[in-house]
């Protein structure tokens, strides 16, 4: 999950909240962008995190009890090739597409894991992949593109979800992706969001994504943060991203 301070507490966004965000991005990149099987792939993009909640796996707080973000040491999934194996298994009962686009993030993940049962499990699914791309008939180049479009809404929507662009209107490098460009983001005057170089169909467009504010500072144990997120309102964040340029 991701965590920020709040003025109310800690504001909490999920990990399948943020993968959503992600698929929404992909959704609005221009019609050229948008490959055979769309749809698998935007769901790839969705489920692209799937399976990484688990309180009984993964510890969700830090030394002195306050929610955990994903970035911060120890708050991984102890228990990796789990995480890895469900997420591919479940790709796989929707598609080979998806399927694909899922082993190659697998491989970004956990590509330098030394465990052998996940060296294993990412030869294994790297051999899957080229049967699947015979399947569909691609190359590993247009695979290779299609991974940069998850890489690129991935990260901005990690962005977004982390509130990380600058107040001032400086520009914050998003990553080299989509057509092996490099992209940036900034706040136009009003407030807006602009990408560099403009990738979206449309000129502006607006989205939105869930959070969650916990007034409880402090919590003594995975369970507890666990009850008290479930029994948190549900509230709504809408950005806007407008090409100024």
């Amino acid at each position: 999950m991701i965590v920020r301070h709040h003025t109310d507490g800690w504001k909490i966004i999920s990990h399948y909240t943020h993968a959503l965000l992600a698929g929404k991005f992909a959704y609005q990149l221009k019609q050229e962008l948008r490959y055979s099987h769309w749809v698998e792939t935007l769901t790839a993009i969705t489920d692209h995190d799937d399976h990484m909640v688990d309180f009984d796996a993964t510890n969700y707080l830090t030394n002195v009890g306050t929610p955990r973000d994903f970035m911060m040491d120890g708050g991984y999934e102890r228990d990796a090739i789990k995480h890895a194996k469900k997420l591919y298994a479940a790709s796989e009962q929707k598609s080979g597409w998806i399927a694909l686009l899922i082993a190659r993030h697998l491989q970004f993940l956990y590509g330098n894991d030394t465990n052998k049962e996940m060296k294993q499990f990412l030869a294994d699914s790297a051999e899957k992949s080229k049967t699947l791309r015979k399947l569909y008939g691609i190359h590993k180049k247009t695979e290779d593109d299609l991974y940069s479009i998850l890489l690129f809404c991935d990260r901005l929507s990690l962005i977004i979800c982390g509130e990380e662009v600058p107040e001032t209107g400086r520009k914050l490098e998003i990553n080299t992706s989509i057509n092996n460009k490099t992209y940036s983001i900034n706040r136009n005057a009003d407030g807006t969001f602009q990408v560099t170089p403009w990738i979206f169909e449309d000129d502006s467009f607006e989205l939105d994504f869930e959070y969650k504010i916990l007034n409880q500072v402090n919590f003594k144990s995975n369970q507890e943060l666990k009850e008290v997120l479930e029994s948190s309102a549900v509230k709504l964040q809408k950005i806007r991203f407008k090409n100024s340029n």
